[in-house]
């Protein structure tokens, strides 16, 4: 059964709201700054390339023909599910070089991959699990993915890869090595991967608007309000997880705008964002009259 909430931040002072958006930005940019450094160790390249034909060869064993095949190399991951900036550059490694000893196969463009997760804005911590792996390859046209984890063992770092399948339940055996780095425990902090601001939309109708909670602005209420539907692909993988919404209500209590601020895999941002576009609020008021206010909203899916 399907338990999902939806639900606004109620009024808080304008202090306090700034507090928790700073706050809130400010962690955001400095997971973000560090996804922009570059770590200072010198990668094996020798060991990867020798890896990377050992799963290309894997890949031939178990059907991924030249003319229909295509693999995405995922963020590789901390233990903890986080990703950091090795994990990265391991990642771009191995994507350039499978793509540099198989041309027949298609090799995703690892930057696609990057805009995707800024647009959806979802945690690493929330694409480890095998069926998020599978989900996310399918969502870039992949018909495999080759993910990765790394795990700092004193001055060396421990790297383990396996090929999934996206549409079959099937996996390559996991292969793994390891290498040289003084420096793992500043180069494996956890990091995330997308920016800590918003893009701003392209609507040149939507004016300044103000924010629920500030200046005197109050929330606005829910009139209509249904919860949004779960997807198929999170009810199979049992994903219980929130959304985070940014959205725009106009002064009739009609649905402006909204945007994903933390979001989750399965198609459920999409779902949220569906439901929310036919909410009908009470609209927010300032001084007694009705305005346009942005407020956030968590769409909250949950199985029981």
């Amino acid at each position: 059964m399907l338990h999902s909430r939806l639900m606004t931040k109620r009024n808080r002072s304008r202090s306090a709201w700034r507090m928790a958006a700073s706050a809130f930005l400010a962690l955001l940019g400095a997971a973000y700054s560090h996804s922009q450094e570059t770590s200072s160790v010198t990668l094996p390249e020798i060991e990867i390339r020798t890896l990377a034909n050992r799963i290309l060869q894997e890949a031939g064993k178990l059907d991924c023909k030249p003319e229909d095949c295509s693999i995405l190399v995922a963020n590789f991951t901390l233990p903890s599910g986080a990703t950091s900036q090795l994990g990265i550059q391991l990642a771009d490694a191995f994507s350039n070089q499978l793509a540099s000893q198989q041309k027949a196969i298609q090799v995703i463009e690892r930057s696609r991959l990057q805009t995707y997760l800024e647009q959806e804005r979802i945690p690493a911590t929330l694409l480890n699990s095998e069926k998020a792996i599978r989900w996310l390859g399918k969502q870039l046209g992949a018909t495999a993915v080759l993910s990765g984890t790394t795990e700092g063992q004193g001055a060396s770092v421990r790297v383990q890869v396996t090929l999934r399948w996206c549409e079959k339940e099937r996996a390559g055996p996991v292969e793994e090595f390891s290498f040289p780095d003084p420096d793992s425990n500043t180069d494996l902090n956890p990091i995330d991967s997308f920016p800590k601001t918003v893009p701003s939309s392209n609507s040149s109708s939507i004016p300044l608007v103000l924010r629920a909670g500030v200046g005197g602005v109050t929330s606005p209420g829910c009139s209509y309000c249904p919860q949004p539907n779960y997807t198929n692909p999170a009810r199979e993988a049992k994903f219980n997880g929130t959304v985070l919404l940014q959205v725009t209500v106009s002064e009739a209590g009609s649905t402006v705008e909204s945007k994903v601020i933390r979001g989750v895999p399965f198609g459920l941002n999409e779902a949220a964002m569906n439901a929310v576009r036919d909410w009908k609020f009470k609209p927010a008021t300032r001084e007694g009259e009705p305005v346009t206010c942005m407020v956030m909203i968590e769409a909250t899916f949950r199985l029981h």
